[in-house]
């Protein structure tokens, strides 16, 4: 198999080829870091399922394997979606078309769950130059681990809203789930993640290094008298 060209106006020679390298086994510490895990979990029920004890599998297993597969697949996919991404390419972004974008693409996500989704707007400056790949591969993230934290919960529901102020715009993804226990904010952004204590996993670190690129900002926002959590996206609003 050839290698695959360089694209024109990219790093030349040797470096180009060091960033590829560096992008392989960056892709390949996101992958395993809790894949070992997941799939030594799914193995065991295979081999459950091909000794023919498949009693031994209760539904709420079987839910539980069904969650890790979506979870893992789901961050599998983010991983390759950010190193695919030509970061650092900026176009003029229509806010409100980026937002109600985000929104699209995960609803069928979250109708299956009964989830609602609602979109505010309350910016000023309707169009940015950013990047709009990392910048939509973000907030689709916020949205998913806001649906995760939800589940099954009844009552619960998604709000995504913009705001603007002097010089920049900010996305706040907000959900009415369990919130994160103040000991565990301070490793949110983390490497290495954790899902353990209610932590958001590989794509919170992911979401970080994009708004370094963008010369942004994500942080948890602590709403204490709300329920749920709740994630701000700050990127520079000049045209």
């Amino acid at each position: 198999m050839s290698a695959a060209p360089r694209p024109e106006g990219t790093l030349p020679g040797d470096a180009w080829a060091r960033e590829r390298l560096a992008a392989v086994a960056y892709m390949a510490s996101l992958i395993g870091h809790d894949a070992r895990n997941r799939l030594c979990s799914l193995r065991a029920a295979l081999e459950l399922l091909h000794e023919g004890r498949e009693d031994r599998l209760s539904p709420e297993h079987r839910l539980i394997l069904l969650q890790e597969l979506d979870e893992f697949v789901g961050d599998f996919n983010l991983g390759l979606d950010m190193i695919r991404c030509p970061s650092g390419v900026r176009t003029p972004v229509a806010v409100r078309e980026l937002a109600a974008e985000a929104v699209k693409a995960i609803r069928p996500w979250t109708e299956r769950a009964g989830i609602p989704v609602e979109l505010t707007f309350g910016h000023a400056v309707e169009v940015i130059t950013t990047d709009r790949l990392l910048l939509r591969l973000t907030l689709l993230n916020l949205l998913r681990n806001a649906a995760e934290a939800l589940g099954s919960r009844e009552g619960g529901r998604i709000d995504l809203r913009t705001q603007s102020d002097t010089g920049w715009l900010h996305f706040e993804v907000a959900d009415n789930g369990p919130g994160v226990a103040p000991a565990q904010r301070g490793r949110l952004f983390a490497w290495p993640p954790s899902r353990e204590d209610g932590e958001e996993g590989l794509g919170l670190s992911l979401c970080r290094d994009a708004m370094v690129v963008l010369g942004g900002s994500v942080q948890y926002v602590d709403r204490a008298d709300r329920p749920g959590a709740c994630f701000r996206v700050s990127v520079p609003a000049s045209r």
